[in-house]
């Protein structure tokens, strides 16, 4: 069921974005992008500071009571991007891309549950990766000075999850843990309203955009978590 929504998002975008070659237009391009940035976590349900829990009884046996960090870890995404500019210098595009956002906690607690429960103070890091299949139709105006370009665009992510993994570790005075993997619960899609400047010369560019999650990703549990993404990269023309 999930899929055959995700085919006809794809369907219907596709048009969208075939229809601007039949229009009144200058000319089309298709681009390249890099991107580093900073994603983390906003809501009543992300946090800066969290703990390892360890419980032989629990499967996972050790996992971070949260791991939805309002810091950032180590970010990247390359896209495909194809525009019309028209005659009139109006933008009309669209991106695929895949990301790879990462989120950060700090960790300063390690608890164990078995016979007997303890806590101990601790230093460590939780990471949360997120890998996404994102789609990105956009439109917006080209503004030049003599050699260079300066696009306003304005859009939205629809950013298809395609895995959650955090991987922590933390050591306590007693013990060193060992780094935990686990899989998280994802949410089919990340729908983000995203703007972005790019200026350009010749076929090298530079882009800042931002992107704004409204999607929760705790929907098992009260606290609501949404996603952030701050973005800087490097465009090179292809056509």
């Amino acid at each position: 069921m999930k899929s055959k929504k995700y085919r006809e998002i794809i369907f219907i975008l596709s048009i969208l974005l075939l229809s601007t070659q039949f229009s009144f237009g200058q000319k089309t391009e298709i681009k390249f992008n890099a991107y580093t940035g900073l994603f983390s976590f906003r809501g009543n349900g992300s946090t800066s500071n969290s703990w390892i829990n360890f419980n032989p009884y629990t499967s996972p046996a050790e996992y971070t009571s949260n791991p939805y960090g309002k810091k950032s870890g180590f970010s990247y995404a390359f896209e495909l991007q194809g525009q019309r500019v028209t005659r009139g210098k109006k933008i009309y595009g669209f991106g695929i891309s895949f990301d790879a956002l990462t989120s950060k906690v700090n960790i300063d607690t390690v608890t164990a549950n078995g016979f007997i429960y303890t806590k101990s103070p601790a230093t460590g890091k939780t990471t949360l990766r997120n890998t996404f299949i994102t789609l990105n139709p956009f439109a917006g105006h080209r503004f030049m000075y003599r050699k260079i370009t300066l696009d306003f665009l304005a859009g939205f992510d629809i950013a298809i999850c395609l895995r959650s993994k955090e991987v922590g570790s933390a050591s306590t005075n007693n013990k060193d843990y060992s780094t935990i993997e686990n899989y998280k619960p994802k949410p089919s899609f990340d729908f983000r309203p995203r703007v972005q400047i790019k200026t350009e010369l010749n076929k090298l560019g530079f882009l800042v955009g931002y992107s704004f999650g409204l999607t929760n990703y705790q929907t098992q549990n009260n606290p609501k978590t949404y996603s952030n993404f701050l973005r800087l990269g490097l465009s090179y023309k292809l056509r």
